[in-house]
């Protein structure tokens, strides 16, 4: 007598990530979200996700971080 297991799994969803916001007056931000609308335009989602990992992961300090202002 043979036994069978079937076993199933609900297939993952994409969701899509929101896309982070660069910081004014940086550059590097800037450049990135240049670099996101290029690519974007010519339908390169590697790029475009490249981009948006960039102004993610980019640090940015808040003025209020600083040391020597007051809160």
């Amino acid at each position: 007598m043979s036994t069978q297991t079937t076993s199933t799994t609900t297939p993952a969803l994409h969701v899509p990530l929101l896309q982070p916001v660069p910081v004014e007056g940086c550059t590097i931000c800037g450049a990135a979200a240049s670099s996101r609308t290029s690519a974007r335009s010519l339908g390169s989602t590697l790029s475009e996700r490249a981009a948006d990992e960039t102004i993610r992961q980019h640090p940015h300090r808040r003025s209020a971080d600083r040391k020597g202002v007051e809160r």
